[in-house]
């Protein structure tokens, strides 16, 4: 059995597939898969979105950088974490000091063509424009990511398989 010796972050736009993809790669790894969302969910009772219309998006943002944190000590583990994560600068200096981050990347249009249901999109289902949000969250997932996996066309299969080539080719993961 082989060893992950850090937090392995999966970033990227909504969509991309992060959750998914980092319960195959923690199942790969013999690691724990955590979804940073989720992890809010079960904490304050709340998801993102509902977390964000009743106390806005500072208080969202200082929420997210405290799970993160609490998500990071129960690692080394496979962290899925909201497209959003990289809006607040202590969310970006905690996936800076606290693991390796690898950006799922993918057009909009593609991840938002995965996306199936917008019960779970707040954005999407409010008519967000996605190609300028995406804009916007690029250079931050740029500042922060150690590694980027191109996903566009790619299963859900194969880009665990790419991230966990790509953790073993930089040494964060040792067979």
């Amino acid at each position: 059995m082989g060893a992950l010796n850090q937090n392995v972050f999966l970033i990227g736009f909504m969509g991309v597939g992060k959750t998914t993809v980092a319960r195959r790669l923690a199942r790969e790894l013999g690691v724990a898969a955590i979804d940073v969302d989720s992890y809010l969910r079960r904490k304050c009772g709340f998801d993102a979105s509902q977390y964000y219309r009743h106390y806005g998006e500072e208080a969202l943002r200082r929420l997210e950088a405290e799970v993160l944190g609490e998500c990071c000590k129960l690692g080394p583990a496979v962290i899925s974490c909201g497209e959003g994560i990289v809006a607040a600068s202590e969310c970006r200096r905690i996936l800076n000091d606290q693991g390796y981050c690898v950006l799922l990347e993918s057009s909009a249009q593609e991840s938002v063509s995965r996306i199936h249901s917008l019960r779970t999109r707040p954005l999407l289902a409010s008519g967000c424009n996605t190609q300028e949000l995406w804009e916007q969250r690029k250079p931050l997932y740029d500042q922060v990511a150690n590694a980027c996996v191109q996903v566009n066309d790619m299963s859900t299969y194969a880009a665990a398989c790419a991230v966990m080539q790509l953790l073993k080719d930089r040494g964060v993961y040792q067979d």
